[in-house]
């Protein structure tokens, strides 16, 4: 119904921005932030948000750019493709519902220390913690979707607008910490991966209807 009445074009930009923002969480994100960047200067703490969040465009438009070469020239059919990667999101999904292992942010950063890194920016910020495996299948699946040049902009566009959300948050951590509480984003994780699960659903049933056109 959606789809019919925005157009196919505006459907898929609207579903990767939504897809993006669940998987990358700029919220949740706030937490692992704020241990990296402790003891930095105002200046310095906003030069690590803007690298860390460079760092993930480059390595998630990279996936945009060559993602259906890497799919074709494993001989992966779009459908399988989209089948997996939905059973992948969706074990993602869980781990968020449940606030469990990577998702539990508040309890991954605890063990975070900057001197542990060679760049934090790169690793851990931008990656895992940003452009991390769920966010690279999230990618790819909506790559391997894509139709044309035109819908592969759009992705492009929808990382980079998450992305620089994700660099208003962070430059913003503290007042917005003050303003949601732990609890409020814990909340806010949970309905994340609610919306996370129903697309990747979505994701899998597509790619099941394309295997199987019978199904339809």
């Amino acid at each position: 119904m959606v789809h019919e009445i925005i157009g196919p074009l505006w459907s898929f930009f609207i579903t990767g921005l939504i897809s993006l923002f669940i998987i990358i969480d700029p919220p949740g994100n706030l937490f692992p932030y704020l241990a990296l960047s402790s003891g930095l200067s105002p200046q310095a703490a906003r030069g690590l948000a803007g690298r860390a969040c460079f760092f993930s465009f480059v390595i998630l438009a990279l996936f945009v750019v060559a993602g259906r070469f890497i799919i074709n020239f494993f001989g992966i059919g779009l459908p399988a493709f989209q089948i997996a990667g939905g059973l992948i999101l969706f074990r993602i999904a869980f781990d968020m519902l449940e606030g469990r292992g990577h998702f539990n942010r508040l309890d991954t950063s605890s063990s975070l220390v900057a001197a542990d890194y060679r760049d934090i920016a790169l690793a851990p910020l931008a990656m895992p913690l940003l452009s991390g495996p769920g966010a690279i299948t999230t990618v790819l699946v909506l790559a391997s979707r894509a139709g044309n040049r035109v819908e592969d902009g759009l992705l492009l566009l929808a990382i980079i607008i998450i992305l620089f959300l994700t660099y208003i948050c962070f430059i913003f951590a503290d007042r917005l910490l003050a303003l949601l509480k732990e609890s409020s984003i814990r909340l806010l994780t949970r309905i994340m991966g609610l919306i996370l699960c129903a697309l990747a659903v979505q994701f899998v049933i597509q790619g099941l209807l394309a295997a199987f056109p019978s199904l339809g």
